[in-house]
């Protein structure tokens, strides 16, 4: 592969752990569960996005950049770990934000601020408006005015194959990491957002030799526009590395919308349930947008059978933290202390 010739900056703590999660296990009634920690990146209250932006950071250090230039929702963790990533390495983070200007400064939001982004708010809930991509080349334009050197981020669409490189190396980690623990992976499940996770775990999984099978839980765009966009990003990912994609067959981009619920960012009874279960078997910190939708795919799935009750899973913990603290309402629930678990 190429991998070393991309430019890479160094934000994250890595291998982060692949852990053990027995009771939480025996809660979804299947054999084990291995949760990748990816949670623990580090930077910012760490989260999935910290390795794709070792890349993207990298390539706009190595031309020259001192601005960056993304876009996502007021909630986003992307855009929170953007804005710590970049005052890191010493550029200017400029935030293009789908929302309004008078929203509560909490959560993902209020922690852009803390870190000092820019932030420009776009009246939209489209994540691929070209509205909000003209916006952002605008706002390069202006930096270029004044002398700046912009690098534009939109990480869904042209910036895609390169996000989708940072999950490469992380499963070439998680497949390291099982084979020294003399495990199996039957499944790994992951939250998806943009879909760069996925199609990096499924091309890196596939070049180090595992055909596992990977399941991405949907938590805002339909399963069939996802799939179409994944086998993009995985083109282009295999372009940057210099590796056949056709090593991943488009068979395998096996994608569910069934979680999302009324929409995303909107907690659903099952994705708040699944925070207060991993909170009460294992410690765990989920959160209800990502990784609870993407935990309740697993509890249906082992209900449903088309995870057998003897296989062993690989949940991708991509972290999410400030969310729990919006949906206080959603995820106490049944919130009473001495709950008997498993149960809710």
């Amino acid at each position: 592969m190429n991998l070393d010739r991309l430019p890479r900056v160094s934000l994250s703590r890595l291998p982060t752990p692949l852990e053990d999660a027995p009771r939480l296990a025996a809660a979804a009634g299947v054999a084990r569960v291995l949760i990748k920690r990816d949670d623990l990146t580090d930077l910012a209250l760490g989260g999935n996005k910290v390795r794709k932006l070792e890349f993207l950071l990298g390539e706009a250090l190595a031309q020259g950049a001192d601005t960056i230039i993304t876009t996502a929702a007021a909630q986003s963790n992307f855009l929170r770990l953007t804005a710590a990533a970049s005052r890191r390495v010493g550029i200017h983070p400029v935030l293009v934000v789908r929302g309004t200007p008078d929203l509560v400064p909490q959560g993902n939001l209020l922690l852009m601020r803390v870190f000092g982004a820019e932030i420009h708010f776009v009246h939209t809930d489209d994540p691929y408006a070209d509205s909000t991509i003209t916006l952002m080349h605008a706002l390069a334009d202006r930096v270029r005015g004044r002398g700046g050197r912009p690098y534009v981020v939109h990480l869904a669409t042209f910036s895609s194959g390169l996000a989708s490189v940072g999950y490469v190396p992380a499963a070439f980690e998680l497949a390291g990491q099982i084979s020294a623990m003399k495990a199996r992976a039957d499944h790994v499940v992951v939250a998806v957002g943009s879909g760069t996770t996925q199609a990096g775990l499924l091309l890196g999984l596939r070049l180090a030799g595992i055909e596992t099978h990977v399941l991405g839980v949907s938590v805002n765009t339909p399963a069939a526009a996802l799939r179409e966009l994944i086998a993009g990003q995985i083109r282009d990912a295999a372009a940057l590395l210099g590796v056949p994609a056709a090593i991943v067959g488009e068979c395998s981009i096996d994608i569910t919308d069934a979680y999302i619920g009324p929409g995303y960012g909107i907690p659903t009874p099952d994705s708040a349930g699944a925070v207060r279960l991993a909170a009460r078997t294992q410690g765990l910190l989920f959160d209800p947008i990502y990784t609870g939708k993407a935990w309740a795919a697993v509890e249906h799935g082992v209900r449903s059978g088309t995870i057998r009750r003897e296989a062993t899973v690989v949940f991708m913990h991509t972290g999410g933290a400030p969310n729990v603290f919006l949906h206080a309402d959603a995820i106490a629930g049944d919130g009473v202390a001495g709950v008997t678990v498993p149960g809710r």
